[in-house]
């Protein structure tokens, strides 16, 4: 896509997973494509890829709960490539766990990085994309768009990160910004095989998603269709929204009913996964 040509991106969670795929994806259009993660190693593999496809692309070492490094890592943006069009927030992380059973240490890290990370990130990042009447974007999950059992933390990271982009969607129309919200189901990531227990220790067995699993190619599809089209939001898959409309007319009743017995109670043994009659 020729709009993607010669613009400037910035993409948090970039290392691996939907970020990764992501970054790979655009500097193949001819984004200049910054990564920045925990992982210095797996930011260094990410942009000798997309050096092989003939792209540009920048690592910068990142832990998106701390605001200083997000700042730097506007900032290196910036000073390498002279400005900043796109900012995709796709660092997270995931946990799975029945609120009454989850451990506070573990439940915070999870707002620290999936909803700080999201505003530190944004902060920063919000007077370079004015200038440049670009995008702002961030990877949601269908749980910020609706309630689901034994992700609760996770969720409210994700409703917390739709509330603020829905706000700053109207508070910067007038500045020309395109706000987005990408919001997938389960998608084949390592985020997958890392979903945190109520411990903050992922299960060593993680439990098994109940619904289909999306292949991450799609997930990017639906990104670069939100930002080529200025979006406000895509869901994956994309028959979740008239889905979502429905059943809140219907008083959420029928969605209570097939999640409740989707997702349902749980024991926890240190780092395993005891499911009862999970259906997955």
């Amino acid at each position: 896509m020729r709009q993607f040509n010669n613009k400037v991106v910035l993409i948090t969670g970039g290392s691996s997973g939907i970020g990764q795929a992501t970054a790979l994806r655009l500097a193949s259009f001819g984004a200049r494509v910054a990564v920045a993660a925990r992982n210095q190693d797996a930011l260094d593999a990410t942009v000798a890829r997309i050096a092989e496809r003939g792209g540009t692309g920048l690592a910068i070492q990142t832990d998106v709960t701390i605001a200083e490094q997000c700042r730097n890592a506007v900032a290196k943006t910036v000073e390498r490539f002279g400005q900043l069009d796109i900012l995709i927030c796709s660092a997270g992380l995931s946990m799975r766990a029945y609120f009454e059973d989850s451990e506070l240490p573990a439940m915070e890290q999870v707002v620290r990085v999936n909803f700080f990370g999201t505003l530190y990130a944004t902060h920063f990042a919000l007077e370079h994309v004015k200038k440049q009447r670009g995008s702002l974007v961030s990877i949601s999950s269908l749980t910020g768009k609706r309630g689901i059992p034994s992700y609760a933390i996770y969720g409210a990271s994700k409703y917390a990160i739709q509330g603020l982009y829905d706000a700053l969607r109207l508070e910067l129309r007038k500045d020309g910004v395109h706000v987005g919200v990408v919001s997938p189901g389960f998608v084949d990531t390592p985020l997958r095989t890392n979903v945190l227990g109520p411990d903050g220790r992922p299960w060593s067995n993680p439990p098994p998603p109940p619904f289909r699993i999306w292949p991450v190619e799609k997930c990017v599809d639906r990104i670069v269709w939100l930002i080529a089209r200025r979006k406000r939001q895509a869901l994956i898959p994309w028959f979740t929204g008239p889905l979502l409309v429905l059943d809140h007319l219907l008083g959420d009743r029928i969605g209570d009913f097939i999640l409740a017995r989707k997702f349902p109670p749980m024991h926890s043994a240190p780092g395993s996964w005891q499911g009862q009659g999970s259906q997955g």
